[in-house]
């Protein structure tokens, strides 16, 4: 009976590497989609920390840790992508709320605006309207 618990125990650390694995994929994967990204943080830090205690338990056991270190891995790596992403919104809020920047960036994109239409036009093949080339031919 002994022996089964041992056995038991030995052998959860496999449990807790693969959940933490799934969790880092899971966490990766999400935290690059625009906006809910911000979400992936959750099943990053669940990640971690049962990669952490999966680390902990094949450590005492000298079992192999190669599933454990990659769930710790993706964890981190999609909840710093995720954070990033927060950080991000955070201030990209905080502009928006800024008229005097809001005025700024509405003034570049006129001025954008303003010079793409000032371009010459270009059909399709990529030779200049035609009436732009009689008029300077007839000259």
């Amino acid at each position: 009976m002994e022996q089964q618990n041992v056995q038991a125990s030995s052998n959860a650390y496999k449990t807790f590497g693969i959940i933490s694995l799934i969790l880092g994929i899971i966490a990766f994967i999400f935290s690059f989609i625009p906006c809910l990204g911000t979400f992936a943080v959750i099943p990053g830090i669940l990640g971690i920390i049962l990669g952490i205690v999966g680390f902990v338990m094949a450590n005492k056991v000298n079992g192999g840790k190669g599933m454990v270190i990659a769930g710790i891995i993706l964890s981190i790596l999609g909840t710093s992508v995720a954070s990033w992403q927060a950080k991000k919104m955070s201030d990209l809020s905080k502009v928006l709320q800024d008229s005097t920047q809001m005025n700024q960036l509405k003034n570049s994109m006129d001025s954008i605006k303003n010079a793409m239409e000032s371009l010459t036009p270009v059909d399709s093949v990529g030779t200049v309207d035609s009436v732009n080339v009689q008029d300077s031919v007839a000259q």
